[in-house]
Protein backbone atom coordinates (compact mmCIF):
# COMPACT_ATOMS: atom_id res chain seq x y z
CA UNK A 1 0.00 0.00 0.00
CA UNK A 2 1.49 3.55 -1.03
CA UNK A 3 -0.44 6.68 0.82
CA UNK A 4 0.70 10.00 -0.18
CA UNK A 5 -1.58 11.94 1.22
CA UNK A 6 -1.26 15.03 3.67
CA UNK A 7 2.41 15.20 2.68
CA UNK A 8 3.01 12.00 3.79
CA UNK A 9 5.32 9.11 1.93
CA UNK A 10 4.88 6.00 3.00
CA UNK A 11 8.05 3.81 3.94
CA UNK A 12 6.56 0.71 4.21
CA UNK A 13 5.27 -1.44 7.66
CA UNK A 14 7.09 -2.02 10.56
CA UNK A 15 8.19 -5.26 10.52
CA UNK A 16 10.70 -5.61 13.76
CA UNK A 17 11.67 -3.83 16.52
CA UNK A 18 15.38 -4.57 17.48
CA UNK A 19 17.92 -1.84 19.51
CA UNK A 20 15.39 1.12 19.81
CA UNK A 21 15.14 0.85 16.16
CA UNK A 22 12.33 0.17 13.65
CA UNK A 23 12.78 -2.27 10.76
CA UNK A 24 10.19 -2.38 7.65
CA UNK A 25 9.78 -3.77 4.51
CA UNK A 26 9.79 -0.50 2.21
CA UNK A 27 8.43 0.37 -1.15
CA UNK A 28 10.83 1.24 -4.17
CA UNK A 29 11.98 4.08 -3.35
CA UNK A 30 15.50 6.00 -3.47
CA UNK A 31 17.40 5.55 -0.68
CA UNK A 32 19.21 9.08 -0.59
CA UNK A 33 15.88 10.76 -0.76
CA UNK A 34 15.13 9.45 2.49
CA UNK A 35 17.79 8.50 4.71
CA UNK A 36 17.87 10.85 7.91
CA UNK A 37 14.02 11.98 6.82
CA UNK A 38 11.42 13.05 9.83
CA UNK A 39 9.23 9.69 10.74
CA UNK A 40 5.61 9.78 11.47
CA UNK A 41 2.57 7.93 12.10
CA UNK A 42 -0.40 8.27 9.99
CA UNK A 43 -1.37 11.09 12.53
CA UNK A 44 1.54 12.59 12.06
CA UNK A 45 3.27 12.19 14.73
CA UNK A 46 7.15 12.47 15.06
CA UNK A 47 8.50 8.75 15.97
CA UNK A 48 12.32 9.10 14.78
CA UNK A 49 14.60 9.07 11.96
CA UNK A 50 15.32 7.21 8.98
CA UNK A 51 18.85 5.78 10.08
CA UNK A 52 19.80 3.53 7.37
CA UNK A 53 18.56 1.46 4.31
CA UNK A 54 19.21 -1.33 3.09
CA UNK A 55 18.26 -5.36 1.11
CA UNK A 56 17.53 -5.24 -2.12
CA UNK A 57 16.76 -2.17 -4.69
CA UNK A 58 13.03 -3.09 -4.89
CA UNK A 59 11.78 -3.63 -1.69
CA UNK A 60 14.88 -2.62 0.44
CA UNK A 61 14.32 -2.81 3.98
CA UNK A 62 14.70 1.02 6.33
CA UNK A 63 15.93 1.26 9.59
CA UNK A 64 14.51 3.82 11.98
CA UNK A 65 15.81 5.26 14.77
CA UNK A 66 13.50 6.33 17.40
CA UNK A 67 13.18 9.36 19.07
CA UNK A 68 14.85 9.03 23.07
CA UNK A 69 10.97 10.61 24.62
CA UNK A 70 9.54 7.54 22.48
CA UNK A 71 9.47 4.41 25.05
CA UNK A 72 10.18 1.06 24.10
CA UNK A 73 6.51 -0.09 25.09
CA UNK A 74 5.25 2.77 22.41
CA UNK A 75 7.61 1.26 19.75
CA UNK A 76 6.13 -1.83 20.72
CA UNK A 77 2.58 -0.69 19.42
CA UNK A 78 4.12 0.38 15.77
CA UNK A 79 4.70 -3.52 14.71
CA UNK A 80 2.50 -4.81 11.72
CA UNK A 81 1.71 -0.68 11.40
CA UNK A 82 2.57 1.32 8.16
CA UNK A 83 4.75 4.72 9.12
CA UNK A 84 5.76 7.70 6.70
CA UNK A 85 8.02 10.20 5.99
CA UNK A 86 7.53 13.88 5.62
Amino acid sequence: MKRESKGLRSIGIVQHIVDNKLITRGNRMKAEQIVNSIVTTNDKRKIGRVYDVFGPVNRPYVSVKAFKSVKEKQLRRFTNKEIFVL
